[in-house]
């Protein structure tokens, strides 16, 4: 949900798992796979390092609402079940075949306590996803959707050939007619 390369790179997640002996597990899910469903546990960070994951949840309606994007050198979680053991609400979707590593509550505790300074880089991380969702939340009530849509494009500049436009639409709180006339406009 939030880039973790600028505090914590691939390169030191291998070299943490082999000097602390962790065996952090890597996995693979093919392109549209919803491989973390409403109602289970969330018990991993994931670490992406290839492809596209999409993070929704079911509004009252029913209707599937576009959460989060995340892609390479980001980390996903559903916070409220994996800090606190809860049930999930999110949904986890691989828009392309992905693949990321399971970095578990234990492998926190075990880096913590034996790595230099990863309590403070796990607080920056924590720090930057409650930054960043606090801003997603108020940036529907006080930012155009225009304005919106500039950023994604900014944040990820490839969106428009990873993801469909339902989940962009639905990302930036639009229906997909005034995602359609916004890109027209922009464009001419």
């Amino acid at each position: 949900m939030v880039r973790t390369d600028k505090y914590i790179s691939l390169d030191d997640i291998y070299r943490y798992d082999k000097l602390l002996d962790l065996h952090i597990q890597s996995h693979k899910v093919k392109k549209g796979e919803v491989f973390l469903k409403q109602g289970h546990k969330c018990d991993y960070f994931y670490y992406i390092t290839k492809g596209l994951m999409r993070i929704f949840y079911f509004d009252l309606d029913g209707n599937e609402v576009t959460h989060w994007f995340s892609n390479e050198d980001m980390m996903i979680t559903s916070p409220d079940s994996f800090y606190n053991d809860r049930e999930n609400i999110l949904n986890f979707e691989a828009l392309e075949d992905c693949e990321f590593l399971l970095v578990t509550r234990e492998h926190l505790k075990t880096a913590s306590k034996n790595i230099p300074n990863f309590d403070v880089i796990y607080r920056k991380l924590i720090v930057d996803f409650t930054v960043a969702l606090s801003r997603r939340v108020m940036s529907v009530h006080t930012e155009s959707a225009e304005y919106r849509y500039l950023k994604l494009i900014k944040e990820y500049p490839t969106i428009f050939h990873r993801a469909k436009l339902s989940h962009i639409a639905s990302y930036l709180g639009i229906t997909i007619q005034s995602l359609s006339r916004i890109r027209k406009k922009l464009i001419s």
